[in-house]
């Protein structure tokens, strides 16, 4: 069985969380802001709605390449957060 596979949009939640605080850690070292801050900011963000949602397969990237996609949604303008570094 492929590990693609295994994932339901049940289990999906127990990896989030620790993705999400990578994905924070990365942008707080990055730019110097508070990670919970951040971490408040990504789960209000069209990224984070897109890795909740297990058919985008989003919760295969790692947290660098999710820290990039957040990163390019608030330069774009799609985010109601401030431009990060």
């Amino acid at each position: 069985m492929k590990l693609k596979e295994t994932f339901t949009q049940d289990n999906l939640r127990t990896i989030l969380p620790s993705k999400i605080a990578l994905v924070a850690d990365l942008l707080s070292k990055r730019s110097g802001e508070d990670p919970v801050k951040i971490m408040t900011d990504f789960y209000r963000s069209k990224t984070y709605a897109m890795l909740q949602n297990e058919s985008t397969k989003y919760w295969w990237f790692g947290p660098a390449e999710l820290c990039e996609l957040y990163r390019q949604e608030v330069a774009q303008g799609d985010s109601s957060y401030k431009k990060l570094p």
